[in-house]
């Protein structure tokens, strides 16, 4: 028998190259030949081979602990090593490569059953969120968003297949009821804008009359009734189906001409029309300062007579400008009902319904004084001087008319 020229507690190598490695057990067992030079070169290199999987053995170790590595991975190192420990190839401490091994193996084991529950949760998950995906696209059915839920049906899909996998029957079950209502909402789409190509046929023939008919009227003068007429077109208009964008912006061109035609010669018409009233308004606010000297009413014969000629000249002048209508023909109307009132007031003296009635009149007429007195206000806040002053005769007529009630209620209190 040869002398060995090299060992190690593990191992030793001949003078002929044989490289042997020491079992567990005390024995030894053959682990290679070097022939490529000196013989401890060979007892190196197989010591380094055992230092490499060694090394892969902590690594995957480390990495399973670390939760970053593969179980599978270390199962077929695990095997790969332990067929390595029967016929070593190379040369180290075996019992401490068993025992890593044995370590690996139960850390790989633990790894993989937990890999196997997160798998089998991730699988329930998923089932759930299927089940939640095709509740969502059966809701869909009857959606009338044609655009957002034919996006929303493609969304699906593509969340649907980034799903794991579960039970393969339960997924069939679940897509099928998915395709059967996506379907359904597209065979409803379907229907409605072929509904909609006949609507929009219709809606051609109805908007054009509808323009010729307000063709017709653009020339008209009769202010009133045309402005309603074309009011009722634009509701006929707003009420027929929609056409192809580009149709309904001529047709709708051609319309919005006719309008502009009319409302712009009745606004020029009707600002004649106020400026002429203007003076109108003038002489009924001159009538409108002489009824309401009458006040406070000392005699009923003599009040009465004195509005009476008011009256009349006040009917025989024409119409006031719109915006000021109600302000002036409020101002004779005041007097009026304080000659009614205090008319009223004088037969029912003793009556105590009406004492109760002239009280309310007296409480709405000096909310209606406090209302005028805060638009006055508000006038002056913003600079129109000649509303402030139509108001502010406003509230000196509705002084002397709420005067005038206190006084008529005194009467029936007394």
């Amino acid at each position: 028998m040869t002398t060995s020229t090299s060992s190690t507690d593990f191992g030793r190598v001949e003078n002929d190259g044989t490289v042997l490695v020491k079992m567990p057990d005390g024995s030894e067992k053959q682990v290679g030949q070097w022939a490529a030079g000196d013989p401890n070169d060979g007892l190196t290199f197989f010591i380094r081979k055992f230092h490499e999987i060694e090394n892969e053995i902590s690594l995957t170790l480390q990495r399973l602990k670390e939760g970053k590595g593969n179980a599978e991975a270390a199962f077929k190192l695990i095997e790969r090593v332990k067929t390595n420990l029967e016929n070593p190839t190379f040369v180290g401490d075996l019992s401490v490569l068993s025992t890593k091994v044995e370590e690996l193996q139960v850390i790989a084991a633990v790894k993989k059953a937990e890999f196997s529950a997160a798998k089998a949760i991730a699988k329930e998950k998923a089932m759930e969120k299927r089940n939640q995906l095709v509740a969502e696209a059966e809701n869909l059915i009857n959606s009338k968003q044609w655009k957002v839920t034919t996006q929303r049906f493609k969304e699906i899909v593509e969340e649907w297949k980034k799903l794991p996998h579960g039970t393969k029957s339960e997924e069939q079950i679940l897509w099928k009821r998915f395709s059967s209502a996506r379907s359904a909402f597209d065979k409803t789409r379907r229907q409605y804008f072929s509904t909609l190509e006949a609507g929009r046929k219709e809606a051609n023939k109805v908007k054009a009359e509808i323009v010729s008919q307000a063709k017709a009227i653009a020339d008209s003068k009769d202010w009133s009734d045309t402005a309603n007429k074309f009011r009722n077109l634009m509701v006929k208009w707003k009420a027929a189906p929609i056409l192809d964008r580009k149709e309904e912006q001529k047709l709708w061109k051609d319309f919005k001409v006719a309008q502009d035609v009319f409302f712009a010669a009745r606004t020029a018409a009707l600002s004649v029309l106020d400026e002429e009233h203007t003076k109108n308004l003038e002489a009924k606010k001159l009538l409108a300062e002489k009824a309401e000297k009458i006040l406070p009413i000392t005699d009923m014969k003599s009040a009465r007579q004195a509005l009476k000629p008011i009256q009349e000249e006040w009917s025989k002048i024409g119409h006031v400008p719109r915006k000021d209508k109600d302000q002036i023909e409020s101002r004779l109307k005041a007097v009026e009902e304080a000659i009614k009132n205090t008319e009223k007031n004088e037969i029912n003296r003793t009556d105590p319904a009406k004492s109760a009635r002239a009280q309310s009149t007296m409480q709405l007429l000096e909310v209606k004084l406090v209302k005028t007195e805060k638009e006055r206000e508000a006038a002056l806040a913003k600079g129109d001087n000649k509303k402030a002053e139509t108001l502010a005769m406003t509230i000196e007529s509705q002084k002397m008319l709420l005067d005038a009630t206190k006084s008529a209620l005194a009467e029936l209190t007394r």
